[in-house]
């Protein structure tokens, strides 16, 4: 997921909550998930949402870039540094 940190310049940012944290288990009870998961918000707008092994980082990238209206191909974004 860390890659996704640079291919959009700093529009997102993704942290990981260790599975044995509070936050971590009270997602897991809150999205009905047996083990794990990853959600999106932008703001408070959820716009991804799967769990266990469903998680697809594909599909989150797919997912973030439609929300961010970026071209199906962001690389040239990636490699043009930050964004000013």
């Amino acid at each position: 997921m860390r890659v996704l940190d640079r291919e959009f310049q700093g529009t997102v940012r993704f942290r990981t909550v260790e599975h044995l944290e509070p936050e971590a288990q009270a997602a897991v009870a809150h999205y009905g998930w047996n083990s794990h998961g990853a959600v999106g918000y932008r703001g408070k707008k959820l716009f991804y949402r799967a769990g266990d092994h469903r998680v697809n980082a594909n599909d989150l990238h797919e997912r973030l870039r439609d929300e961010l209206g970026l071209p199906l191909d962001c690389r040239k974004l990636a490699t043009a540094g930050p964004a000013p």
